[in-house]
């Protein structure tokens, strides 16, 4: 079976470990794509749509920090956390034992998104990032931080 290529989107918030935007407790948006999938639609093709999508977030855990980190990725909402579907949901616990920590983390996750999503001609997919539990130190994003997403169909 071959595959037809029909998108390819890349979210860069951050390039560089220099800049850095503090985590709260309230997800911040920090990659957002939309995938053309207008090729296939109203296609038999449209039913065989598959989602490739990948990151790399890095965040830096001062002193006496112990926190959490979410990573959600929601599809077809908008700029604020909630308002669309959550397809990939990540707890991480970086442990920093009273070090300041740099700590990447990487993101892989595939979707299968419904005949009626393809048919619309383009899927968003939205990255959000928060420390939920509030910690004793400052939690920030730095670079780098991207979102990345490729869209194929079989025929």
């Amino acid at each position: 079976m071959s595959q037809q290529f029909l998108d390819l989107r890349l979210s860069q918030a951050l390039n560089a470990p220099t800049a850095s935007v503090p985590i709260g407790t309230e997800f911040i948006l920090v990659g957002d794509i939309g995938l053309q999938t207008v090729i296939v639609a109203n296609t038999p093709m449209a039913a065989n749509v598959k989602v490739m999508l990948s990151g790399t977030v890095a965040f830096l855990s001062e002193d006496d920090t112990d926190t959490n980190i979410s990573l959600v990725i929601e599809k077809n909402g908008g700029d604020t956390f909630g308002s669309g579907i959550s397809i990939y949901a990540e707890l991480i616990q970086p442990g920093t034992n009273g070090n300041t920590t740099l700590f990447p983390a990487s993101i892989n996750c595939a979707d299968f998104p419904s005949v009626a999503e393809v048919n619309a001609g383009q899927i968003r997919y939205t990255l959000f990032i928060s420390a939920p539990i509030p910690t004793a130190g400052e939690v920030t994003l730095v670079g780098p931080a991207t979102f990345n997403g490729i869209a194929a169909a079989d025929n």
